[in-house]
């Protein structure tokens, strides 16, 4: 059998789910595989919740600046999805073995003002979001969902912002383009390999600023699987390259739609697990000063500043 990645769901059966229509819906996914587990994703990420961890340094990334790397772009129905040739490798503190790149697909909303990121952070949903897929020491598909670390997910959050102009934008129209051989589902295309996977990641201050946690796949079977790497710092693009992928796909094989849309799970409880900040996130995570705290420190200083005035 062969699997491919589409939006991060490794059956074979694409048509069993959805994220729209209320017969196939999120709402409806807990009787699918694993998606009524206890380590499910996405989930919201609480900035004063999470623990600092000083170990967890830049990640290490080997093969991602090579173009000749990406491989075919497909319309799953679900997501656009990247397949990847081996030789893109992750590896860092925290992780447990080095990880092979697979694919990277992307989820949004249903615009450029439509927030359609999975993951949130103190509350806030972002306009798109990349997931970036590996599997460790290069195992299959079928091999790394039975493994509670078997996956390793690079998230990043996609902003738009009408300021947007740099190298990164530049890699994103150029991918964007490529959305038009693919604007029906099953349609494949392949990439004219003018970026590379880095360049569409940006320099995000050298991958340091990031939370990490153990979850799961965001499709069905939702797969318990994963390692979670999902960076502070949004790749900001322009609303029109958004605004593309929420209008040029069809979430069938026609090509009068409906239109891909708010492709993304909604959050899922954290329960008992925790969440690590890396090194460069400590001030986040640690210097975080709550409002009662706050009128505390008040009430002692004004209670005490008569005795030391003049």
């Amino acid at each position: 059998m062969v699997f491919w990645l589409p939006s991060g769901c490794y059956s074979s059966s694409e048509g069993s789910w959805c994220y729209m229509e209320p017969h196939c819906g999120p709402k409806t996914w807990i009787s699918l595989g694993h998606c009524n587990g206890k380590r499910q994703s996405p989930i919201n990420i609480i900035r004063r919740d999470a623990s600092h961890n000083p170990s967890l340094g830049p990640v290490d990334l080997v093969g991602y600046d090579n173009p000749k790397k990406l491989l075919k772009i497909k319309n799953t129905g679900k997501t656009a999805d990247v397949s990847l040739e081996d030789g893109l490798h992750l590896a860092g503190f925290g992780l447990p073995a080095r990880y092979t790149a697979k694919s990277f697909h992307l989820h949004w909303g249903d615009g450029a003002k439509g927030h359609g990121s999975e993951h949130q952070i103190d509350g806030k949903q972002y306009s798109m979001e990349l997931h970036i897929v590996h599997t460790r020491n290069n195992l299959s598909i079928a091999n790394a969902v039975k493994d509670p670390k078997g996956i390793a997910v690079l998230a990043f959050f996609i902003e738009e912002s009408e300021e947007a102009k740099s190298k990164t934008v530049e890699a994103w129209e150029w991918f964007a383009k490529n959305l038009k051989n693919i604007s029906k589902k099953g349609e494949v295309g392949s990439l004219d390999r003018s970026f590379s996977l880095l360049d569409l990641m940006g320099s995000n201050d050298g991958f340091t600023r990031y939370y990490r946690y153990p979850g799961s796949l965001t499709t069905p079977g939702c797969d318990e699987a994963v390692i979670w790497t999902v960076f502070a710092d949004p790749i900001l693009l322009p609303p029109k390259v958004v605004r593309k992928f929420a209008s040029g796909l069809s979430s069938t094989d026609s090509s009068k739609g409906p239109w891909l849309i708010n492709n993304f799970r909604p959050l899922q409880k954290i329960g008992d697990r925790k969440v690590e900040a890396s090194n460069a996130l400590k001030s986040a995570a640690t210097i975080f000063v709550s409002p009662p705290t706050v009128f505390i420190l008040f009430l002692s200083i004004a209670t005490f500043l008569p005795f030391f005035s003049v």
